[in-house]
């Protein structure tokens, strides 16, 4: 019979001891997830570094005065105001528009159609400047996109050279609700996969930021009604809610609509309550003519990267973000392509998501390596 002590210890060994195979195996695990973690903390630190570099070297702008002077007219005189903003900078005293009080007045309904990004504004203001205010919105808002993009392809080297390529750090040097509306946009489409309650509140929290979201988020019930992943008649009334709020929006702060602001920006007129509401269909080829061409090497591109993603790998965020871009420029041809950022980021993430599809093929050893190295 066996002694109950040395059986006592068989069990103990049993439990505590590992074979040669197994003990490489853990430890080649906690490597790697030791290494993953110093890679993921990596990129944080490096997001951090871009969005304060970002803060610390702002876009003088014109839009960032406007901006101000709404703020300040919370609780100034319009007189007062634009006294301020006109001599706050070189940029703002050379601007022909903003030439007197009465003309910043009639600015401000172009601009005050974006009431959450104005409350961010004037909620930092109450600790800092304004124009400080401004400027760490829109770094803040480079770094959550980072973040998201980090925790969505889980590619810390590739999310960093994303958010590092042009002209995305743009969004956190601009003074404008771009880069709040664009972390909204982008965290939407991230959490759709998990939670469609939750992208859909993110985009109609974004309508405060930028009206004109108002196309992703109709993108976006088109996608979720097609996959039958809404109701048709849900889909349907979210729509019309959503237009219901940018109309309401609009009437509110008194906007003057999309003609005065496709004629302000692309036609002519330097004062928008004094253009005419009336657009004829050459003035609107000319200016859509005029920005493709000056826009088109600016996107090319991203969309060559966004056909590759889509060969290697089709995924509907794709042409959610194609329809909802095109249709953007369809009414607003701007040169500049701030206005589609958020799609470069989409793409971007989509074709770092699609090396999943090769990974996924390659033996374990491969894979090791890959995994190590990125």
């Amino acid at each position: 019979m066996t002694p109950l002590g040395t059986e006592t210890g068989q069990s103990n060994c049993a439990i505590t001891s590992f074979s040669p195979t197994e003990l490489g195996r853990t430890g080649s695990w906690y490597y790697a997830a030791l290494l993953r973690a110093c890679k993921f903390a990596v990129c944080v630190l490096f997001l951090a570094g871009l969005a304060f570099a970002c803060y610390r070297s702002p876009v003088d702008n014109l839009d960032r005065y406007i901006y101000e002077a709404i703020v300040r007219g919370k609780t100034q005189s319009i007189d007062a105001a634009y006294s301020i903003v006109k001599h706050t900078s070189p940029r703002a005293e050379q601007s022909s528009i903003l030439d007197s009080p009465q003309h910043l007045l009639e600015l401000e309904p172009m601009f005050a159609i974006r009431p959450v990004y104005l409350v961010a504004i004037a909620e930092l203001s109450r600790a800092v400047p304004i124009q400080s205010a401004i400027s760490f919105i829109s770094a803040l808002s480079l770094f959550g996109i980072g973040l998201v993009v980090l925790f969505w392809t889980k590619r810390p080297l590739l999310a960093g050279l994303l958010m590092a390529a042009l002209p995305i750090p743009f969004l956190g040097r601009l003074g404008g609700p771009d880069g709040l509306a664009a972390v909204l946009v982008i965290s939407a489409l991230w959490v759709l996969e998990r939670s469609t309650i939750v992208a859909l509140g993110l985009l109609f929290l974004s309508l405060g930021v930028r009206t004109d979201d108002l196309l992703i988020l109709i993108a976006v019930l088109a996608w979720l009604a097609w996959e039958r992943k809404v109701p048709r008649l849900v889909a349907g009334a979210l729509a019309i809610a959503a237009v219901g709020i940018v109309l309401g929006i609009n009437h509110w702060v008194g906007n003057y609509g999309w003609i005065v602001l496709f004629r302000f920006s692309f036609v002519s007129g330097r004062y928008p309550a004094q253009i005419p509401h009336v657009l004829a269909v050459g003035e609107y080829v000319r200016g859509l003519w005029r920005g493709a061409y000056a826009i088109a090497d600016q996107v090319a591109v991203w969309i060559l990267l966004g056909i590759l993603a889509w060969r290697r790998r089709p995924d509907p965020l794709l042409i959610v973000a194609g329809c909802a871009a095109a249709a953007h420029f369809l009414l607003y041809p701007s040169g500049e392509d701030r206005y589609l950022i958020w799609a470069y980021v989409v793409v971007g993430v989509s074709l770092i998501r699609s090396l999943e599809a090769d990974r996924a093929s390659k033996p374990p050893e491969k894979l090791a390596v890959e995994t190590l190295a990125v």
